[in-house]
């Protein structure tokens, strides 16, 4: 549990925090397959559970090569969701010309769907959550790249989350691997949750007061609790869900 002193006004939240999904690898059929019904569990995951929200940190897709028809599954899953969803383009889904991102429109049919695309960083307001939602796009996964770079000060009115895909580095050096995350940047920020991805696998990275995660790699996802007394994170399995639908 971290963090505390919330106003009184903001509301508590329940966050769905998931990353590396990997839809439709080169690996072949049978790994398609199984990071589709990953997705289909996700959200699944996310109906079950009653969250308000859903981030997804990086590498939604595998690959910006992706067809038409797999888009169209995506887009058809996450309509399902009555939640907003973030999306955060990674490494293997950067946002560079013609992209996916580019190619189509996510929030065409699903209104609630939205990705971020601002290189220099992107705030996406939330006022009937009392929340803030922060992301810098990636074009190119390089070492000078920073996730977490004209990261703005947070609002202390509403909670604020930000969203990151890179490397962690425990202490300030020059990179030796692309898009760097510094503990010092995530301990200075003073956001409430920094919802990391690239890392395959689920760690907690928290600095200070400010609870940080990777998701890691779909088999579970992370539930974040943001309330008065705090911030919980907890891991949600993904096998054993009964779809509504």
């Amino acid at each position: 549990m971290m963090g505390s002193g919330m106003p009184p006004s903001r509301r508590s939240l329940r966050v769905l925090h998931t990353a590396d999904i990997h839809l439709d690898s080169d690996t072949g059929a049978e790994q398609r397959d199984r990071s589709r019904r990953v997705l289909q569990r996700i959200v699944d995951r996310a109906l079950a559970d009653s969250v308000d929200l859903v981030v997804i940190a990086g590498d939604l897709f595998d690959h910006n090569r992706v067809p038409d028809e797999s888009v169209a599954f995506v887009r058809g899953e996450l309509d399902l969701l009555r939640q907003p969803v973030v999306i955060l383009p990674g490494n293997h889904d950067a946002l560079y010309p013609n992209a996916i991102y580019d190619r189509h429109d996510f929030t065409s049919v699903s209104g609630h769907v939205r990705v971020i695309r601002r290189l220099d960083g992107e705030t996406l307001e939330f006022p009937e959550l009392d929340l803030v939602v922060w992301g810098r796009a990636m074009q190119e996964h390089e070492p000078a790249f920073s996730p977490l770079a004209n990261l703005p000060v947070p609002d202390e009115r509403r909670w604020s989350l930000a969203m990151g895909h890179g490397f962690f580095y425990e202490e300030r050096q020059r990179p030796e691997r692309s898009s760097p995350i510094f503990a010092e940047e995530i301990r200075d920020s003073g956001w409430d949750y920094v919802a990391l991805g690239h890392h395959h696998l689920q760690a907690d990275v928290s600095q200070g007061g400010v609870a940080a995660w990777y998701a890691g790699s779909p088999g579970t996802v992370l539930l974040v609790h943001l309330t008065a007394d705090g911030i919980r994170v907890e891991p949600r399995p993904l096998d054993g869900i009964e779809s509504p639908y």
